[in-house]
């Protein structure tokens, strides 16, 4: 049995160019489906980063007022602590001035009188600077030999005695108060 293709050429040919052109066109819309896919893929992808970096955004504006917060506390504790650590050095100092004033009141002979008095704190120092009278030079004498021997009054410094015409003995006295009972303590 012979086949006989009554079919002209042309004809043929120009179907296999349609079979040629579907087959181009099924290639073609599958390669757009992929790039559709990626690239919807790649948009979604973005989208979601958009809107995760928007929340991250909003979340560290929250944060960082709260930061703001924080940092001006931490501000205000700081101060607080300075009022706190000045206020403990005044209240350890404190008790320090009696103590001076007492120690400095057991060490006058009888005949010897403060006129007036100033003080200035030099940590748990006390530099005392006085003026003073006396009834006798030799009660001036036996007060500065007896600051000179303390333990807690250091570099006594006697100004100029002068005599009065009552026969009153005035003079100056410099010197520095230190309590050291209170360092034995904490050894």
């Amino acid at each position: 049995m012979i086949k006989i293709n009554l079919v002209p050429q042309e004809i043929l040919d120009k179907e296999v160019q349609k079979q040629r052109m579907v087959q181009v066109g099924i290639a073609a819309g599958f390669i757009f489906f992929i790039f559709a896919g990626i690239s919807f893929k790649h948009y979604h992808k973005g989208a979601t980063l958009a809107t995760t970096l928007e929340e991250k955004e909003a979340k560290f504006k929250k944060l960082a007022k709260i930061v703001a917060q924080v940092e001006a506390l931490e501000q205000q504790a700081k101060a607080v602590r300075g009022r706190l650590d000045v206020m403990k050095e005044l209240d350890s100092s404190r008790p320090l001035y009696p103590r001076a004033m007492t120690d400095l009141l057991s060490t006058f002979p009888r005949g010897v009188f403060i006129t007036s008095l100033t003080t200035q704190v030099d940590g748990k120092k006390v530099k005392l600077n006085m003026a003073a009278s006396s009834l006798t030079s030799e009660d001036v004498s036996d007060w500065y030999r007896t600051l000179e021997v303390s333990e807690k009054f250091h570099g006594p410094k006697l100004g100029g005695l002068t005599l009065t015409t009552e026969g009153v003995v005035t003079f100056s006295m410099s010197m520095t108060y230190e309590d050291k009972t209170k360092d034995k303590k904490k050894s």
